[in-house]
């Protein structure tokens, strides 16, 4: 039996909202798609959950930090990070790099051998599966910008080669981090 869950944040500024950490604990596998703005987040990722990929968004750059460890650690994500899960292909990008508004054509064309690209960057939250990569924002899982409405977060669940995507948005705004 192949089981595991995926959670996929973005665009947290600082602020991880607790009704979507609460479900991040249920989790295998963390992805934040850039704009983390917090050091304290970033290491309370990776404390707490074995399998955390983060990537570099606009907003994350190293002259907005006083320490030279934080500078570090923020100076150390990547801009994309491309990993496999059950032999599929996931791409993680802020996006940004694709303009204000990523177009899917063109992040397919980027990454065509992925089964899902995900980026953040937009704080709209999108599923986007009518053809092949899918891709994916979870929107803001934050407190800023919340263009749907609330912190959002969205969710793989895969289970014997099948991806279920759950996506959550919440209205109600209560921080972890």
């Amino acid at each position: 039996m192949h089981k595991t869950i995926i959670s996929i944040i973005s665009d947290t500024h600082g602020i991880l909202d607790k009704s979507v950490e609460e479900y991040l604990s249920k989790s295998d596998i963390i992805i934040h798609a850039g704009d983390v703005m917090s050091i304290d987040l970033i290491k309370y990722l990776k404390k707490n959950y074995k399998k955390t990929y983060i990537v570099a968004g606009n907003n994350d750059i190293p002259e907005r930090y006083e320490h030279t460890d934080d500078k570090k650690l923020i100076n150390n994500l990547n801009k994309i990070e491309t990993f496999k899960v059950f032999d599929e292909i996931i791409t993680v990008t802020h996006g940004d790099q694709f303009g204000s508004m990523p177009s899917h054509s063109k992040l397919r064309d980027t990454f065509p051998d992925s089964k899902l690209i995900i980026y953040g960057h937009t704080h709209f939250q999108i599923f986007d599966d009518s053809e092949s990569p899918w891709v994916m924002n979870p929107g803001a899982s934050g407190h800023t910008r919340n263009m749907n409405g609330g912190p959002c977060f969205s969710q793989i669940h895969i289970d014997n080669g099948m991806w279920n995507i759950k996506q959550y948005c919440f209205k109600d705004r209560k921080s972890v981090v």
